[in-house]
């Protein structure tokens, strides 16, 4: 009887180790090299800062349909689901996603552009500022908050949803 407690005891700390194990690979930053979104609303756009910002700052980060993310997650790299523009003293830059994790209010993204190094994007999505930048048709309202880094530099940001001219 008392080897079984053991046996029970036992299974019991490996289960424990396997969970910590398991969460301790899980990606809480920046996604290392996975393609992921889950969307239930739709934030596709162009979204721009409302006025100048510092050198490497975002100039627009466009964001697909749903569609655009599940033709990029199969293999299909005709049309990027997410393009990040900085300015810089160089002139603009276009940024591609290597990686990314999308959620209706979280948008993380890795990636490269010449000239610049690694680039990683972490911004959440206010849904409600969303909303009423649709419903007004892009009145400025920040939507999307977050930091920039460049080469390991921060930047934070924040943008509006853009209606067009």
């Amino acid at each position: 009887m008392r080897s079984s407690w053991v046996v029970v005891a036992v299974m019991a700390l490996l289960s424990l180790a396997a969970c910590e194990r398991r969460d301790a690979a899980t990606p809480t930053s920046t996604p290392q090299a996975t393609f992921r979104h889950r969307l239930s609303d739709d934030i596709s756009g162009d979204y721009r800062p409302k006025g100048e910002g510092p050198i490497q700052a975002v100039a627009s980060l466009f964001i697909g349909q749903d569609e655009a993310f599940a033709a990029w997650e199969s293999g299909s790299r005709a049309s990027p689901p997410l393009i990040l523009s900085l300015t810089g003293p160089q002139g603009e830059a276009r940024v591609l996603p290597d990686a990314y994790v999308v959620t209706d209010d979280r948008v993380q993204m890795r990636g490269s552009a010449p000239g610049l190094g690694p680039v990683e994007l972490s911004a959440r999505i206010d849904q409600g500022a969303l909303a009423t930048a649709r419903r007004n048709l892009g009145d400025q309202t920040p939507v999307v908050t977050g930091t920039v880094s460049v080469n390991g530099r921060p930047t934070p940001f924040t943008l509006s949803w853009w209606g067009g001219d």
